[in-house]
């Protein structure tokens, strides 16, 4: 009734697929802590007082990251409405003005708290390289 089906697998796809796996294999901690949830402020502020992993550190940099990916996309939306008010049919540069100054501290931020992350990586990377192998 049903006909059987032979696999028929050459040694050259089994080993492409042995190599898949055990690659994935290797790198499945660190592809998994980056898909981790992110941080929450409470749980990022709690980190920063017991910090002492290279997997702490590396959670705290990517809380860091994620800020300042929203601290851009917070300056480019206030350097946008900037530029709609100075080229709307009354410009209002009150208000152009006050999202220039938005998008400025935005940024400033932004950097900033991508210095921190970047701090935190390299805190990571320090202890990595200071553990006995």
């Amino acid at each position: 009734m049903f006909a059987e089906k032979r696999w028929h697998i050459s040694t050259k796809q089994l080993v492409v697929m042995t190599a898949i796996l055990l690659f994935s294999g290797a790198l499945g901690t660190p592809v998994r802590a980056q898909h981790e949830k992110p941080l929450t402020k409470t749980q990022a502020m709690a980190l920063l007082t017991t910090a002492e992993t290279p997997a702490d550190h590396e959670r705290l940099a990517q809380y860091f990251n994620l800020k300042a990916t929203k601290l851009e996309a917070e300056a480019t939306e206030h350097k946008d409405l900037s530029n709609a008010y100075h080229k709307g049919k009354a410009p209002n540069m009150q208000n152009a003005g006050w999202c220039d100054d938005a998008a400025e501290a935005e940024t400033k931020a932004a950097k900033e708290n991508r210095s921190i992350g970047e701090s935190h990586h390299k805190m990571a990377e320090g202890l990595r390289g200071s553990t006995p192998h």
